[in-house]
């Protein structure tokens, strides 16, 4: 029977780019230990049938890892395929690639990973009397001692593979797997001062593995994984300041302040401008019409592209939805820039599985005519992005016609408040209706819920639905503290 480590490494592939998938797979597999140092790969024929490719493809893929020093090759007797562990600085081009990576991303790659982390912990606490786990037991320390960002690299991911292994579940492992070479070693370039904390926290959720406590096994292996994403984190946030064209330096906190103020006044505006656009062209366009059809609205798009094309970087979509009992039908004219500026494009949606009735920032029927800032939410039938929505009614003869919205990233909102938020005390940021974070300058807040115990010295209300939240001034910037 094969053991997890084959079969993660060597499943069958279910992609179209299988060349590619072959390379992907079994370079990370290497990287991270999965297949150790000095193990040799099985025939191509019987790796090509394993992994359901053909073996010109592997042979291909099998190749360009000899290329990569990360395969060798020894003929005669007993020869063959064998992993070769790179034992040089195979970070590198993974942190070059760092500066790819939004903070959103990042946020939802701390969450996903925490959910994988802990979700395992908890399976395998509950089966603790069935699964063996004297080795989970044994690697759990084993950073320690690492002396590399590559071993440290290696130590941390192996526990956290093994742990997911250990659960039953192969996927489990293989998601940690794909985690683990994405950012996992980005964490351990610099971070040699967190080896004996890791190992302790590999072991305390060792220990309540043991002890059969599924609640404490999912919070530690949790908080551990968070801690470390969070560094990341704050590399992140530290990269490439000031960035090109940003704006000059501000001086003290009520300066800082004053920046935040205007730059959520201003995002406000923008966004009730264009709203009030969508809305002219759809009572236009019903002025001109012979009845309510959502087809005869032949103008909105255009305004729609007109108005992206222009529009500040925090708007990525506008347009107009319509109402089912005004129109006869459901429908949306909106338009969103993927790219950016200049890329504007329609968007289609399935009305069947929309339900934008319930949506947030679709009104109450006691809303009145102003434009209103829904909270924080993903727009899964969208822009598939964290959101925050500014909508407006559009009233026709008395009656709801529909409603004209904008849609701003919340990554975009971090990137507009950060040049104010680093001269502020660590531990500020800019919470929604739901005290969720959508802006901040310390890397555990990135995409929070503030706590009620979040200590602030001062919260102060912005134009829009939002507070800034300052930071316990302790005489620190969160500048000075990167």
């Amino acid at each position: 029977m094969a053991s997890w480590r084959e079969q993660l490494a060597f499943a069958p592939l279910d992609t179209v780019e299988r060349g590619q998938e072959i390379g992907r797979r079994l370079g990370h597999a290497i990287e991270l230990g999965i297949l150790q140092d000095g193990t040799q790969l099985p025939s191509e024929s019987e790796l090509a049938a394993r992994m359901s490719v053909s073996t010109l493809t592997l042979r291909a893929a099998l190749a360009e890892l000899r290329h990569r020093g990360l395969l060798e090759t020894r003929r005669g007797k007993g020869g063959g395929s064998f992993v070769k562990a790179s034992t040089g600085d195979i970070t590198k081009a993974q942190r070059d690639a760092l500066a790819a990576y939004s903070l959103e991303d990042l946020r939802d790659i701390r969450e996903y990973r925490a959910f994988l982390a802990g979700s395992a912990a908890m399976s395998v606490a509950g089966r603790s009397r069935q699964v063996p786990i004297g080795r989970l037991a044994s690697m759990a320390v084993m950073i320690e001692t690492a002396q590399t960002p590559v071993e440290m690299t290696r130590a941390d991911s192996q526990f956290h593979i093994e742990l997911a292994a250990t659960s039953g579940s192969v996927l489990f492992a293989r998601q940690e797997m794909e985690m683990h070479a994405a950012v996992g070693a980005l964490v351990w370039t610099s971070a040699s001062d967190r080896r004996a904390a890791a190992a302790n926290e590999h072991t305390m959720i060792v220990d309540a593995i043991r002890d059969g406590n599924t609640l404490r096994a999912r919070g530690l292996a949790e908080d551990h994984v968070r801690r470390d994403v969070n560094r990341l984190i704050e590399v992140r946030m530290s990269m490439e300041y000031p960035p090109p064209g940003s704006p000059p330096r501000i001086e003290g906190i009520d300066s800082a302040v004053s920046a935040v103020e205007s730059f959520a006044v201003s995002l406000e505006g923008t966004a009730a401008a264009s709203i009030r656009a969508v809305e002219e062209a759809v009572q236009t366009d019903l002025d001109r019409s012979k009845n309510r059809r959502l087809d005869q609205l032949v103008n909105v798009y255009d305004v729609c592209q007109n108005l992206l094309a222009k529009a500040v970087p925090p708007l990525v979509g506008t347009g107009f939805i319509a109402d089912p009992s005004f129109f006869g039908e459901s429908g949306l004219i909106w338009c969103t820039i993927p790219s950016g500026p200049g890329s504007a494009r329609r968007v289609e949606a399935d009305m069947e599985f929309y339900g934008y009735s319930t949506a947030p920032w679709w009104p109450a029927h006691d809303t009145d005519d102003n434009v209103h800032a829904t909270y924080a939410y993903v727009d899964a039938f969208g822009a598939n992005e964290h959101l925050v929505s500014f909508s407006k009614r559009v009233t026709r003869d008395g009656r709801m016609a529909g409603v004209a919205a904008v849609g701003v990233l919340v990554s975009s909102l971090q990137t507009g408040f950060e040049p104010f938020l680093r001269t502020l005390p660590s531990n500020t940021c800019i919470v929604d209706q739901n005290e969720t974070v959508l802006a901040t300058n310390t890397a555990s807040l990135v995409g929070e819920t503030l706590s009620p115990f979040h200590q602030t010295e001062r919260r102060i209300p912005l134009s829009v639905p939002w507070t800034l939240c300052l930071g316990v001034n302790t005489g620190e910037s969160a500048e000075d503290a990167i």
